[in-house]
């Protein structure tokens, strides 16, 4: 029999993961209103596959590992289907502090989701390369290659150009 997951448990893990996972599936999929949906969708599988974890570590790579298929779940979705623009990012606004400028945000949410997604874990959620290959069910080289491959689209989107160096061109 399976253990049942108690309303206690199931509130201590809100408070725990909910912002981080509403944060990661609003860089996801672009849209504050689908990012809730996913989030409540998550959770509700989350529920259903309960088992304890003793390990904080390995229970927050399931949580983010059920969330992030939630995400791509929604994105492969015929009926969702559907780009949002990239000014949806002000409807993203979740508690804390606010950045000045939103440049860099609106570059992360214009990269192919499978960069997207590292780069969200990575720096937005301060995972580490080894959290992310677990969450995401890939090797750490490939996390580590599609973040270097993240990171070269988003120096052309923030520089302009074609990425490479400037002074290497002239001399």
């Amino acid at each position: 029999e399976q253990p049942v997951c108690e309303s206690t448990e199931m509130e201590r893990l809100v408070d725990v993961y909910g912002t981080g996972m509403l944060r990661m599936c609003c860089m996801y999929l672009g849209d504050v209103h689908l990012a809730q949906d996913a989030v409540q969708d998550a959770f509700i599988k989350i529920y259903r596959a309960w088992r304890p974890i003793e390990n904080p570590s390995a229970e927050k790579a399931w949580v983010m590992r059920i969330t992030v298929n939630v995400c791509k779940d929604y994105l492969r979705s015929p009926w969702r289907r559907r780009r949002a623009p990239v000014e949806a990012l002000e409807d993203c606004a979740v508690p804390g502090p606010e950045p000045e400028d939103d440049t860099l945000a609106r570059a992360v949410m214009s990269l192919p989701v499978k960069y997207r997604g590292v780069v969200t874990l990575y720096y937005y959620q301060e995972w580490s390369v080894k959290e992310i290959a677990g969450a995401l069910g890939c090797s750490e080289y490939a996390v580590r290659m599609r973040m270097s491959r993240a990171r070269g689209m988003l120096r052309v989107k923030l520089e302009g150009g074609d990425g490479h160096n400037e002074a290497h061109a002239s001399g």
